[in-house]
């Protein structure tokens, strides 16, 4: 039973709250959601190991996708999950306010320390690609409340962790505040 809608809408370059409008809950659902670069991947192995029983290494994509991200098609997701016959657990980038709740999922949240989520953050977007820049700058071009391509990401990482710091407007993936462009609600 739902306790309580989403509160806010997320959208960024790689993420978008409004995704998780069909979702459908199974009782023993869990949602997994942390900031990027946090720890979540490791996290979703662990639940992967638990509720298998092994130690395999699975396709997270296959076994646990993320809902929110905006990498293909919609349907294709919720055709995915719907045909889940283990136990489901769902991966989500977003704040707690940017989630429905149910009485019946158990959520985890991942946290880890800020210092080191800039500085793998820096290492992960400086590796991107050049067609993978491009798709991310397309969704920001495609959405209203983005509207702008995928920020330049500085070459030095003292010069991106001050960004971090200071200016909302300079991470991709950031804490977002009410007055930021890519909140919708209260």
């Amino acid at each position: 039973m739902l306790i309580r809608p989403a509160l806010r809408e997320y959208r960024i370059w790689t993420t978008d709250s409004r995704r998780w409008a069909p979702y459908r809950p199974r009782p023993d659902d869990i949602i997994i959601s942390a900031f990027p670069k946090s720890g979540q991947t490791w996290t979703q192995q662990i639940v992967s190991s638990l509720i298998f029983q092994d130690a395999a290494v699975r396709s997270l994509l296959q076994v646990s996708p993320w809902i929110d991200g905006r990498f293909g098609p919609l349907e294709r997701s919720y055709e995915q999950i719907e045909a889940q016959t283990h136990r489901r657990f769902l991966k989500a980038h977003l704040p707690i306010d940017g989630l429905p709740l149910y009485d019946d999922v158990k959520y985890i949240h991942v946290a880890r320390d800020g210092r080191d989520v800039v500085m793998s953050m820096h290492n992960h977007y400086r590796s991107l690609s050049e067609a993978r820049r491009e798709r991310l700058s397309k969704n920001g071009a495609e959405d209203p409340v983005v509207g702008r391509p995928f920020p330049p990401i500085p070459q030095r990482p003292d010069e991106f962790f001050r960004l971090w710091l200071t200016r909302d407007d300079s991470r991709p993936h950031h804490v977002f505040r009410p007055q930021n462009r890519g909140v919708v609600g209260p």
